[in-house]
């Protein structure tokens, strides 16, 4: 490239600059060549090479990356937090319900076994509104990974599919749970402590 053409190109008035192509094995060696060069004998000058734009761009995406994990992990948490929340206000808020069901003659397992129940509808009724928000937003993920040319957007349900066993563990084990703390009562006690 000629003196005149790169200017126009570049916008810059300096042309001190060399360019040139390293082929196959001499890429590593000639990479290491420069770094040796411009730390201790020439600092002053810099390179660029095929390899340090490489590492800047796998620095850039991984950027993304992170971002993006730390605010999926965010949401995540805070699902399952909102999760827990439900179904712990559910059985604190029907604490004489529930005294009242045992009072009639209702037992401990078919008390867990409703609690579970429940847990469970939760959990299969928030699966299904993730599946389908996810279907429904997707194509907006879509069109803003078009800002970016090296991210490319598919739609997969994989993630859905991987927390819903955990969900369905923790709409089994939280009922569970909480019954028997709320249970460590008596029935009389528990409706009096209501009623007061």
């Amino acid at each position: 490239m000629g003196a005149e053409l790169f200017r126009q190109d570049t916008g810059m008035n300096s042309v001190m600059i060399y360019a040139f192509n390293t082929a196959g094995e001499s890429n590593a060696a000639m990479e290491d060549f420069l770094k040796e060069y411009t730390e201790f004998f020439q600092p002053a000058c810099d390179y660029e090479s095929k390899q340090s734009k490489a590492a800047e761009f796998e620095s850039f995406r991984n950027m993304f990356l992170t971002m993006g994990g730390t605010l999926a992990g965010i949401i995540g948490l805070v699902g399952v937090l909102n999760f827990i929340n439900a179904v712990l206000t559910g059985i604190l808020a029907r604490k004489r319900e529930l005294a009242m069901l045992q009072a009639v003659g209702m037992t401990g397992k078919q008390m867990n076994t409703m609690l579970v129940y429940e847990g469970l509808y939760y959990t299969m009724l928030s699966a299904a509104l993730a599946l389908v928000l996810s279907a429904a937003l997707g194509p907006l993920a879509g069109s803003l990974c078009s800002a970016f040319w090296f991210f490319t957007y598919r739609f997969t349900v994989l993630p859905v599919l991987m927390v819903i066993p955990l969900f369905l563990l923790l709409g089994i084990l939280i009922p569970l749970w909480m019954y028997r703390c709320v249970n460590r009562r008596t029935i009389v006690e528990r409706l009096r402590e209501i009623e007061s």
